[in-house]
């Protein structure tokens, strides 16, 4: 099971990327609209009407068509890239640190495209895997003509390698990606016939549309030529072929990985198979500038001759360094939204990075507010009173999308069902009013509601909650961005409106970690977790999201939450390829509000150079993609 610090790789990212320096006044606006709501009504987004901000057709980019030049982008405050090894461990499960490393050492399957969710099998190196059996065998066939800079082919037994290291990985407990039950546990054993196929044998059927994408996905064919050895100065040869080898190879990239000081030095690093690879890198501000790999034969050979990547400590100076000419592809602050045409006006594209992820806001299931939280018709309530359209409108400026589930309403992609385009539970304080009402709770001292019908009867309170409880959950949120804390006390205003008290507890995000993260098991102190940004994420990792790693039994990211009717249309989406399955699972988590879900933020607000092409359309999976930009006269 994943660890808390890998479930902070989800939250940190969002709460790195969220809005800063949202001022007071629209703090006050936002909970006085909230509380205008009482009559009820929707706010909710439509497939129609994703966003409040205007959408552009893309940036409009006049030019020559340039080969070679060297551009640059920047992570958002905070972020740094700063692990090599594709077998990412818990603190460096980061979508900003598998952008680099897939561009070195090629994914199996890349996961997204222009503007495109699902795997991207153009560029992949593995063709469409071929299940047979019952689903029970996978083989996969390598595309021929991939080759290692050192001119070495890429075989099937890079992809061994892989499968070795990986299995050292976990049993080290350095393997973020690894979920009980899933790779390699799935696994019975893998083959390998010749050295353009693998074959995978199952240890029962899975569905190939599951298996593929959100386990096939984990796989990077790695240089064993290069890589299989346990030194520096050691030889290379099958080490890994043993667990005990493989343990010892695994930790010697490992020790490899953690030396940042000798990223643009180590022979083991310039050993790749993407477009690029790495020339130079600074350990204590992270710039890191790659070069295009001259011996790369895959498909989309990148136009540019390198990139650079650069780390900032605020939105100040990152701007700065846009407006210096250092950056050519940055972020304007959400704070900031409304110097958009300004920008325009000074020579750059302006537009929205919308991404596929999903925010969440958790229930403690097994917590002290157990027995309310564990009420689908508080939970129900609850979600009536997120205001999902304003948040998006006051405090994101118009820059986010509408999450009605475990899939947000990201337009274009057959991945969200149905039901998820539009609000089940759509802002009514009068809705929510009226559920608390008809299950026995009435105003005492306060104006908290408390409970005066208790038992397990359709019109009572329901199990655990006794005669005199007051309507009330503590719910701790993060610290560090005004507009998220303006979305919570809005949301705050609205429930006391209905007698629901939820006593606020701030908290900053490392520190929910270590309150938040020991329960489940527990002991839990908390009712409500809202983490800024976005709780996860889907790409390399997870294609599908049928909402198994977040909320399926035994999860270690929403609260204890357990629902067998959830398992079964969870595990239906693991053995069935029909998209009803997957629609069925992300249907019922959304009505049972598995979590509150909560509107989720853009990736950013891109500022691009005008003379910087091939960036648009933006990857769902927030992937940059430098190999498709090039520049223009």
């Amino acid at each position: 099971m994943l660890s808390r610090t890998s479930r902070g790789h989800s939250a940190l990212r969002g709460w790195r990327r969220a809005v800063s320096g949202f001022v007071g006044c629209c703090a006050v606006a936002v909970v006085i609209s909230a509380c205008g709501g009482s009559s009820g009504g929707s706010s909710g987004g439509t497939s129609n009407s994703p966003t409040a901000h205007s959408a552009s057709s893309g940036p409009v980019i006049k030019g020559t068509p340039v080969k070679g030049g060297v551009a640059s982008y920047a992570l958002p405050i905070g972020d740094d890239f700063s692990w090599m090894l594709p077998l990412e461990n818990q603190a460096n499960y980061e979508d900003y640190e598998s952008n680099v490393e897939s561009g070195m050492w090629r994914p199996l399957y890349v996961a997204g495209g222009a503007g495109t969710t699902g795997i991207n099998y153009p560029i992949s190196i593995g063709q469409k895997p071929v299940f047979s059996h019952g689903n029970t065998v996978v083989t996969v066939t390598l595309n021929k003509g991939w080759k290692w800079s050192d001119g070495k082919p890429v075989t099937s037994a890079d992809v061994r390698f892989f499968f070795e290291l990986e299995a050292a990985a976990v049993k080290a407990g350095k393997y973020a990606p690894y979920v009980a039950g899933e790779m390699p546990d799935d696994i019975a054993s893998v083959s390998y016939p010749n050295a353009q196929q693998f074959v995978v044998h199952l240890k029962r059927a899975y569905s190939p549309a599951w298996f593929t994408g959100n386990q096939l996905t984990w796989i990077y064919p790695l240089p064993q030529q290069a890589w299989d050895k346990t030194c520096a100065t050691c030889k290379v040869g099958d080490n890994a072929a043993t667990p005990s080898g493989a343990r010892s190879v695994f930790d010697f990239l490992y020790k490899s990985s953690q030396s940042l000081a000798t990223y643009a030095t180590n022979g083991l690093w310039k050993v790749v198979d993407g477009p690029w690879v790495i020339k130079s890198y600074d350990p204590t501000t992270y710039h890191t500038v790659l070069a295009a790999n001259s011996h790369y034969t895959g498909p989309g050979k990148p136009h540019l001759a390198g990139y650079q990547i650069y780390s900032f400590s605020s939105d100040t100076a990152e701007l700065d360094a846009l407006r210096s000419g250092v950056v050519d592809f940055g972020y304007l602050p959400f704070s900031d939204a409304s110097q958009a045409s300004q920008f325009r006006s000074q020579g750059y594209n302006v537009e929205p990075w919308t991404y596929f992820y999903n925010e969440a806001v958790e229930f403690g299931y097994t917590g002290p507010w157990k027995a309310l939280v564990g009420q689908l018709y508080i939970r129900q309530a609850l979600q009536h009173l997120v205001n999902q359209q304003l948040y998006i409108q006051r405090t994101l400026h118009g820059y986010g999308i509408p999450d009605y589930g475990v899939a947000p309403d990201y337009q274009g992609s057959n991945l969200v069902a149905p039901a998820l385009r539009s609000n089940p539970y759509p802002y009514s304080v009068s809705a929510a009013k009226q559920l608390l009402t008809a299950h026995g709770w009435a105003k005492g001292s306060g104006g908290v509601d408390h409970c005066v019908r208790p038992g397990t009867a359709a019109n009572e309170c329901g199990a655990g909650i006794p005669k005199g409880q007051p309507l009330s959950i503590s719910l701790m949120y993060s610290t560090g961005s005004p507009s998220f804390q303006a979305q919570i006390e809005a949301f705050q205003t609205s429930a006391a409106q209905v007698g629901f008290s939820l006593p606020l507890d701030p908290q900053t995000q490392n520190t929910m970690y270590s309150i938040a993260g020991v329960c489940p098991p527990g002991p839990c102190k908390w009712g409500i977790a809202a983490y800024n940004g976005f709780l996860w994420d889907f790409g390399q990792y997870q294609i599908l999201p049928g909402g198994g790693n977040q909320f399926g039994k035994g999860n270690y990211w929403a609260g204890g939450y357990n629902s067998p009717t959830a398992d079964a249309l969870i595990a239906a989406v693991h053995d069935s390829s029909s998209s009803k399955a997957l629609y069925a699972a992300e249907t019922y988590l959304s009505k049972d509000v598995a979590s509150l879900f909560w509107p989720l933020p853009d990736n950013e607000i891109v500022l691009a150079k005008k003379n910087l092409a091939g960036w648009y359309p933006l990857n769902p999976y927030a992937n940059y993609q430098v190999s498709r930009w090039y520049m223009v006269k």
